[in-house]
Parts: C-alpha cells; sequence; structure tokens
C-alpha cells in the first residue's frame, strides 16, 4: 500500500505519541498557552486585544494567567475595570484571599484556581452589593481594587431553569447576536448556532433574523463540501422546519439527506501518510486491512470517495455523532432518510465508545499509535475528558429509539457526563464544539443529576466568560492545537451560551425537547400536565388524551394551566391531521392494505377526539363498500416482495417479505410469505408458493381501482 496524508493528520499522530510517551504532560506548553498569550485575533470584536488571555468576566479585564495569579494585559474602554485595573497589574486575590494554584498540563482536573476564584466572587457580588474587590500588585506595592458591576442577581439552584438571572443574560446574549450581522458570516457550526439560538428568542424580530439566516442557507452546497458543514446545514434546516412547518425548506433537507449519505465511509478506507514517516511505516498493513470493516459508516472532514479517500484523519465519532442528529431531525421533517445510513453510523459510534463511556477521537480505536485490539478497546474503562463527544452521542441516540442499543447507550453517556464532567472547557482543535454539545447533552439527559453536576460545577466559568457588553468569550483551557478564539471568540459562545441559558425554556430538539409546544415552556409543566406532555413525546396520545380531558373539566385549574392544556391538545389535534393527510396520499397510490391498516390505527390512537370520527368515518365506508380491494392490493404487495427477492436473493428481501406477513398474519398471502421465506432460508430457493399442495392459484392483481367517490 503507498501511504498518503494531509501534513496535518501528521501532526496529529505525532502529537497523539507524545502525549503518550510523556504520560500526558504538555505542562510547560500550557504555562505559555502554547504561545498564545501574545497571539491576537484578526478579526471580530477582540482583535484589538494582544493574545488569547483570560476574560475576567463582566470587569473587561483581559490576562495571562499564572499558577496563582492573573497578569493584565488589556483593560477595555468603558468596561466596569477602566480606570480601575491597569495594564501590568498583577491580581494575587478577590475579596481579600488569595488564590489557589491552577493546575497546568497533564490529565484532565477542572479549573480550581484563579479562574474558579473569580468567578465565584462575581457571583456573590452580583448577588449582594456589587463591589468586587482584587488584591493587585502594583509598582512593588499590595492594594486593593474595587471594580463595580451591575446587581443582576445570583443563578437559582434550578438554572437555568426557572432563574431570572439566566432569562437575563439570555437575552443580552440574543441581542449583542442580533446587532452584530458578521457573528453569522463565520463557518457552518457558527452560523448554525447562532441561527438556532436567535430562532428561540421570544422577541419577535430576533427570531425573524433567525429565519432570514436559515432561509439564506436554504441551498444545496457542492458536492465536495466538508462534511461539518452539511451536517450542520442539515441540523438547522431541519430544527426551523420543525418549529415553523415552512415547506419551502423541504428540497433542501432531501437533497442534504442524499449528499451526507454519500458522503459516509464504505468500501476500502487507506492508511494515508508521507513517504518515510516512521511511526507510519511501523505499521502491519495486512493487519490494517484486515480491520477495514471497523471503518465502515463513519465520515471523515471531507466526502469519502470510494477506494481513494481524501484526508488523512479517516472516519470520526464527532463528523459521524452530528450526521446522526441532522439526519434523525430531517426524518423528522419527514425527509426520506436512508435507515441503514443511520443503522451504520450508529455501529460506528459504538464501535469507538468503551465501557466507560468515552467516545474515541475517531479511528484510534483500531490505529491509535499502533493497531489497538478493538474488542480491548470496547472493554478498556479509560478516558476522562472530551464530555462534548459523549454529550453529542448520548443526544444522538435519545434521537434513534429504533437503535437496540439506544437505552443501553444514553444510560453509559450519562454516568460519563457525570464523571468527566471537568473536562468540558478543553478539548481537540476547536474545544467549543465539545463545550456546545457537552452542554446539550447534559440537557436531553432527562435526568436532573446529569444537568446539575454539569452547570453547577461551570457557573464560575460561565461568570468568567461574560464580557461586559452581554456577550461571551472563549477561554484559554489544557487543550492541544485549539483554534476556537481564533475561529469565532466570542460570537459561537455567545449563541452557545444562548442556547444553554434557554434550556428554561427549550424549542429546540437539540435542547432536549422532543416535542415543541408554541406558546408554552414545557420545562415549566408540572404534574398531569407534565405526564400529558411525556405521554405526547412518547407518541402515548391516547394517556395523554385522557390526562388533558381530565384536566379540561377540572374546576382548580387555573387560567394559565387551561391555556397549557389547550396548546397541548391542539398538539395532538395537529398530529391528528397529519395523519389524515396520510390517508389521503394512501388512497390516492390505490394501497388498499396500508389504508385499511392505517385507518384502524388512527381510530385507535385518536378515537377519543371528538373530530377523529368525523374525519375518517367517510373512508370507512369506501373500504367496507370495496372489501376485494384489500386482497388485490396484497397481492400486489406480495408479488413486488417476490419479484424482489427473486432478484436480489438476499437477507434482506428475505426480511422484507417476512415482515410483510407478520404484519398481515392471516390470509392466504401471509401463509404464502412465509413457505417462500423458510425455503429460501434452507434452500437458496425462490419457489412457487402456488404450486404447494392444496394451494389456490393466485388471483388477479393487475389494477387497483380508486377508493375516491
Amino acid at each position: 500500500m503507498s501511504p498518503r496524508t494531509s501534513t496535518w493528520c501528521r501532526t496529529l499522530l505525532v502529537a497523539i505519541m507524545l502525549s503518550l510517551l510523556s504520560g500526558g504532560g504538555w505542562a510547560e506548553a500550557d504555562k505559555d498557552n502554547q504561545g498564545r498569550w501574545t497571539t491576537p485575533t484578526t478579526s471580530g470584536p477582540d482583535k484589538d486585544v494582544p493574545g488569547f488571555l483570560v476574560n475576567l468576566g463582566p470587569t473587561g479585564v483581559r490576562a495571562i494567567l499564572t499558577e496563582t495569579t492573573f497578569i493584565v494585559r488589556y483593560v477595555f474602554a468603558g468596561a466596569p475595570a477602566d480606570g480601575r485595573i491597569r495594564c501590568d497589574d498583577v491580581i494575587t486575590g478577590v475579596a481579600g484571599t488569595p488564590f489557589p494554584s491552577y493546575t497546568f498540563g497533564g490529565a484532565t482536573h477542572g479549573y480550581e484556581g484563579p479562574i474558579m476564584s473569580v468567578g465565584e466572587a462575581i457571583e456573590r457580588a452580583e448577588s449582594g452589593t456589587g463591589s468586587l474587590v482584587f488584591t493587585v500588585q502594583r509598582a512593588g506595592r499590595s492594594i486593593a481594587v474595587t471594580v463595580p458591576l451591575e446587581r443582576v442577581g445570583a443563578f437559582s439552584a434550578t438554572f437555568p431553569v426557572q432563574c431570572a438571572k439566566s432569562a437575563l443574560l439570555q437575552s443580552r446574549a440574543l441581542s449583542y447576536l442580533a446587532s452584530h450581522p458578521e457573528s453569522w458570516q463565520g463557518p457552518a457550526h457558527v452560523r448554525a448556532t447562532v441561527a438556532l439560538a436567535l430562532l428561540t428568542s421570544s422577541v419577535p424580530e430576533q427570531a425573524a433574523l433567525g429565519r432570514t439566516i436559515i432561509l439564506g442557507w436554504n441551498n444545496v452546497p457542492s458536492a465536495d463540501t466538508w462534511t461539518w458543514a452539511v451536517s450542520y446545514q442539515l441540523i438547522a434546516l431541519s430544527e426551523y422546519h420543525l418549529l415553523s412547518h415552512d415547506a419551502a425548506v423541504l428540497p433542501t433537507i432531501s437533497a442534504l439527506c442524499a449528499l451526507l449519505r454519500r458522503d459516509q465511509y464504505a468500501g476500502t478506507i487507506l492508511v494515508w501518510g508521507p513517504t518515510g514517516d516512521k511511526y507510519l511505516e511501523r505499521l502491519d498493513y495486512a493487519k490494517v486491512d484486515a480491520a477495514q470493516q471497523l471503518y465502515a459508516g463513519g465520515f471523515g472532514h471531507t466526502p469519502y470517495i470510494p477506494g481513494m479517500g481524501k484526508d488523512g484523519c479517516g472516519p470520526m465519532q464527532f463528523t459521524t455523532i452530528l450526521a446522526v442528529i441532522a439526519w434523525q431531525l430531517a426524518a423528522r421533517c419527514g425527509a426520506p432518510v436512508d435507515r441503514a445510513g443511520i443503522a451504520s453510523a450508529l455501529d460506528f459510534i459504538h464501535r469507538g465508545t468503551n465501557a466507560a463511556g468515552y467516545v474515541a477521537y475517531g479511528g484510534e480505536f483500531t490505529l491509535n499509535a499502533g493497531l489497538v485490539d478493538p474488542l480491548q478497546w470496547k472493554q478498556s474503562t479509560e478516558g476522562s475528558d472530551y464530555v462534548g463527544r459523549a454529550g453529542a452521542a448520548l443526544l444522538a441516540h435519545t434521537l434513534s429509539p429504533e437503535c437496540a442499543l439506544a437505552e443501553q447507550s444514553i444510560a453509559l453517556h450519562r454516568r460519563y457526563l457525570k464523571s468527566a464532567y471537568k473536562s468540558l472547557p478543553d478539548g481537540h482543535a476547536d474545544p467549543l464544539l465539545g463545550f456546545c454539545w457537552g452542554l446539550l447533552g447534559s440537557a436531553a439527559a432527562q435526568d436532573d443529576s446529569v444537568l446539575r453536576t454539569m452547570m453547577d460545577y461551570h457557573k464560575a466559568l460561565f461568570n468568567m466568560m461574560r464580557c461586559a457588553d452581554g456577550s461571551f468569550v472563549v477561554l484559554p483551557g489544557r487543550n492541544y492545537a485549539d483554534g476556537s478564539y481564533f475561529i469565532s471568540s466570542r460570537y459561537y459562545p455567545t449563541a452557545i451560551m444562548a442556547l444553554t441559558l434557554g434550556l428554561g425554556n427549550p424549542r429546540l430538539m437539540i435542547q432536549g425537547t422532543q416535542v415543541s409546544v408554541p406558546g408554552v415552556n414545557v420545562k415549566a409543566l408540572r404534574g398531569r400536565f407534565q405526564a400529558a406532555y411525556q405521554a405526547i413525546v412518547a407518541k402515548s396520545y391516547p394517556t395523554a388524551i385522557r390526562l388533558l380531558a381530565a384536566l379540561r373539566t377540572g374546576t382548580t385549574v387555573s387560567a394559565e394551566e387551561r391555556t397549557a392544556g389547550e396548546a397541548l391538545m391542539q398538539v395532538i389535534d395537529a398530529r391528528l391531521q397529519t395523519a389524515v393527510v396520510a390517508l389521503a396520499v394512501l388512497e390516492r397510490r390505490g394501497d388498499v392494505a396500508a389504508l385499511s391498516t392505517e385507518v384502524q390505527h388512527i381510530r385507535a390512537t385518536f378515537g377519543a377526539l371528538e373530530q377523529c370520527p368525523a374525519l375518517i368515518l367517510p373512508i370507512e365506508e369506501r373500504l367496507r363498500r370495496e372489501p376485494a380491494l384489500t386482497q388485490v392490493a396484497l397481492g400486489m404487495r406480495f408479488a413486488h416482495l417476490l419479484a424482489s427477492l427473486r432478484k436480489y436473493r438476499t437477507a434482506a428481501s428475505a426480511q422484507e417479505l417476512e415482515r410483510f406477513a407478520e404484519k398481515r398474519p392471516e390470509g392466504l398471502y401471509a401463509r404464502w410469505a412465509h413457505a417462500v421465506v423458510q425455503a429460501f432460508r434452507e434452500t437458496g430457493v425462490v419457489i412457487d408458493p402456488s404450486t404447494l399442495p392444496g394451494e389456490p392459484s393466485p388471483p388477479a392483481t393487475s389494477s387497483v381501482p380508486s377508493l375516491s367517490p
């Protein structure tokens, strides 16, 4: 095999090897922030700041972090600290207490030290007198400097749910995004997150701006678009459609689904590397080739071209997880999604998740400084970082209830989020990706202890990320190749925090909301209203109808509760209307068998609704007038499936025929289908069932007349 790869991938592999050989000690590089304390960004609101520095919350101070101090390097004009804190001041403590030590490098271990101390002090000051008192070394003297902060209060014990401070900060973050048009001009992940954050706003002008951004993205990208961008565009358009029901985006959603399927890895995956690379020369290529199936279903940075491949990193977990999320959201819009692609992607994710719930970066579960036994990898319990991938994987599985391992995987990722939560700010390349999905995954966990673990520990960090103008900024973390500050220093983190602080009134499925109820904060529902909502999420509509009917007649129901109940009933009614529209499609196609089955299902599901009988009674009457049509349609379906089995002779075709028989277990065609499948599995031969002893000749199935009056 001829090794080929990008220089970037080679750098990644070398870095992984150095990390393993050194025991994870990039300590010196971290103390110097890998040279970034003095490396400024060239665009955006921080272009005048002299480097990638630590933001000291809404004070307006930016500083270098040492083990026990902050060395001030910049103060924003007009900020609370302007005229009080000076450049070159050394801040040694807060509220009269010296800073404890911050640990650089090594394993994941949180941000205790000066960052946490100031973040906690900001919380106390904003909920108290508003005075934040720093201990400062200046010109050889130690002095106390007071910075006045706005008294915006403290985060509630349940924040961001039922929290006035969260609502205020979210409102300001959305206003900041709306007033900075350049915020949605960045790469796909930034554009999507900003647009979706604005779309959740209760301010009509801001929500309309989110709509404008997304509709401006309503076009099919070129075939060589990176898979990251395809997934984020599909997520944004799908979430928009689920909120608005705007059919204008459906053609693009369908096209993106197909484009994503084409991008999925399948076939032979090569191992790339520059000639002479000593690491790659040590690989046993025969063993690598024997492990090809482990890559199936994954996604790389760029589209996969069978037999060639275009990117040295190969398939990765994060790109694959995002593709699953995008596909599942698109499926809820009614787009044609290849379920085999989703199943294959989930299999890839499962292969890259170990017994601890740690989700690999990508191919390193087979190629990580040498070939790794995949079974040994699966059984390992190592890993305490990159919590964002686990959060995204949890969300992907909540959207994939059809997956046999969904519940098991969700439980596994819940445990991992609760054990590895300190790694949230750290990550590779753009740790804000992990920051975003770690927080959203915690909300999707449907386990308050997971959300509380994540939110409570990082409360101080959220305070430190805040800027005086309502935006949020990236803070340096212990991570290799961190480019987040230079990609989007404020717009992306501000959008992430707007979505996070909006979890108290979620509107998007990526915020953990399975069903959006217009005008109702589903997080605030309690008692039987909450039970009714959960029944709607589970599609247990008879249960939800029964609960809401009882609430409607209750004399103790408040006006607000009655409004919520009516809104929930409208959601159920919308489901009924959608089901009835689908019946009309089946009628026009002449699919009598499916039509009969669906009518029975609708009556069983929505029959308690007052309007249901009137909607389906005409169709039921037409079915009763033409009972023979059902058998005709069954015959056509059976003939189609039998022809497919004869042509392809695959296990999947046999399974489709078997599934047909299981759905309609009574009658001639079910008996024939079972006989054909049994014979095929035993002998590999597709028999003619009508030739079996005692079987009648097949009835004519050439045409099916319309049921329409």
